[in-house]
């Protein structure tokens, strides 16, 4: 059985990453209730509906560029600041790329939020789609 570790061992970490991407990006969000918004979506649906819009960012990635109207809570501080979340409201959790904005949708659906949305692609897909951007604090 060693033999088998030693020679597979690569691979086997390999499709642990895989497995590891594919579960916080795609299953484990859907699995606790999350829907993926694209961009476009956002821009066609949801800008003129009430919703908050939560970036998690680090705080020096919200001040180089971030949503106009989104309020900053980074992804470590989320649990801690709940209380300042509308849970009446719908919630679109965005970061850089999608998968740290995923985990905090998870985390605000167990929470009990019942409508979360992780928008796909982050900032860089809300950038792409022409979206206003804003520097600073």
């Amino acid at each position: 059985m060693s033999d088998f570790m030693h020679q597979y061992a690569v691979y086997m970490f390999v499709g642990l990453i895989l497995a590891w991407t594919l579960w916080s990006r795609l299953l484990g969000p859907r699995l606790a209730g999350v829907q993926s918004l694209s961009a476009s979506d956002y821009l066609g649906q949801w800008r003129s509906k009430a919703h908050t819009l939560i970036d998690v960012r680090s705080p020096g990635e919200y001040a180089s560029q971030h949503a106009p109207d989104a309020v900053h809570i980074p992804l470590g501080e989320l649990n801690q600041r709940l209380d300042q979340i509308d849970h009446s409201k719908p919630v679109i959790c965005i970061c850089a790329s999608g998968a740290r904005s995923a985990m905090a949708a998870m985390a605000l659906a167990k929470a009990g939020i019942k409508t979360v949305y992780n928008l796909s692609g982050g900032m860089a897909a809300w950038s792409a789609a022409g979206l206003p951007v804003r520097k600073g604090r």
